[in-house]
C-alpha cells in the first residue's frame, strides 16, 4: 500500500476540476473534507458530487480540530474548499490561504493550490511556502507560468488565455461552475449590490465594454444545466453567445506532479 498525504486547497469555483482529477485516481484510500467551523457551505458541492464519481474511496467530513485524530494510513487527500468571496480582496485571499497552509503543514507532505495569480494574491508562491513551512504546488501551464485565474486554468494557460482575450474582445467567460454561481460571484466581488440587481451589473458591463458571453466547454459538470445558465446570462444582458473548447490538461499534469512529489505510485487510469 502506498503512503502519503496530499492537501488540496482551492476555490469552490474550481470544484469540478478538483473532483475530476480525484475521481480518475484509483490509488486514493480516503478523502478528508475539512469543515473549518465557519458556517460556510463551500464544500457542500464537492461532498454531494464526489461520492457519485468514485464509490470505492472512503470520503468523510472532518472538523479542522479533529484532523490529528483521523488516520491517514495509505494515500490520503485532505480537501479544504474556500469561498468565492475571498476574491473580493486579493490580500484577504492570500492571508486566508496562508493561515490554512500553516494549519495543514503538520498533516500534509505537500499542498496543491487550485488557484492562479488571482489578482496577484499568489504572485509570490515561494514566499508563501517559506512562511507556511510546507511544500506547495500551484497551477502552472506548460511554460511554467502560474495561471492567471480559474479561466486561464481551463484554457491551457497564460498564453492561450491571452490569445482568447484578443480573439473574443469584450467577452465574459463562463465555465460550468461560473455558470452556476455568476450571480453570487458578481455580488461577492461587489459588481452587483445584490444577486438580483441585473441593472447594476448591466451598467458595469456596458462601462467596461462587455458585449458577449463565451461558454467554455470543459466537459465537466452538468451540461444541460450549464447550457441553461449560459442562455440565461446571454438573454439577461443581451450578449452574443460564443463557444470555446476548454483544455484542463494542465490541471491534471499539476496533480500528477504533486502525486509524484508525495511519492505515490501512479495508476494507469490517471
Amino acid at each position: 500500500m502506498s503512503h502519503g498525504t496530499l492537501g488540496m486547497v482551492g476555490c469552490e469555483i474550481m470544484e469540478d476540476e478538483m473532483i475530476d482529477v480525484l475521481s480518475r485516481d484509483g490509488d486514493i484510500d480516503r478523502i478528508l473534507v475539512i469543515n473549518d467551523g465557519q458556517g460556510g457551505k463551500e464544500s457542500d458541492g464537492f461532498i454531494r458530487k464526489m461520492p457519485r464519481k468514485n464509490q470505492t474511496t472512503d470520503i468523510r467530513v472532518v472538523h479542522v480540530d479533529q484532523m490529528s485524530e483521523v488516520s491517514t494510513e495509505g494515500y490520503t487527500i485532505i480537501v479544504w474548499m474556500k469561498p468565492m468571496a475571498l476574491h473580493q480582496k486579493p490580500e484577504k485571499l492570500h492571508d486566508d490561504v496562508a493561515d490554512t497552509l500553516r494549519i495543514l503543514r503538520d498533516s500534509c507532505d505537500l499542498v496543491l493550490l487550485f488557484y492562479g495569480l488571482c489578482g496577484n494574491a499568489f504572485k509570490k508562491v515561494q514566499e508563501l511556502e517559506d512562511h507556511a513551512e510546507v511544500p506547495i504546488l500551484i497551477l502552472r501551464d506548460s511554460q511554467g507560468q502560474v495561471v492567471d485565474d480559474c479561466i486561464g486554468a481551463v484554457l491551457g494557460g497564460t498564453d492561450e488565455y491571452l490569445k482568447q482575450l484578443k480573439e473574443f474582445k469584450g467577452a465574459f467567460f463562463l465555465t460550468p461552475m461560473w455558470g452556476s454561481n455568476w450571480r453570487e460571484m458578481l455580488h461577492k466581488v461587489q459588481i452587483m449590490p445584490s444577486e438580483e440587481d441585473i441593472e447594476g451589473a448591466r451598467y458595469v458591463f456596458d462601462a467596461v465594454g462587455y458585449d458577449k458571453v463565451v461558454k467554455i466547454d470543459t466537459g465537466l459538470g452538468d451540461e444541460e444545466h450549464f447550457e441553461e445558465k449560459v442562455d440565461e446570462f446571454a438573454q439577461l444582458f443581451n450578449f452574443a453567445r460564443k463557444h470555446l473548447q476548454g483544455d484542463i490538461s494542465l490541471v491534471h499534469e499539476t496533480y500528477k506532479k504533486a502525486k509524484d512529489i508525495v511519492g505515490i505510485q501512479k495508476s494507469e487510469d490517471i
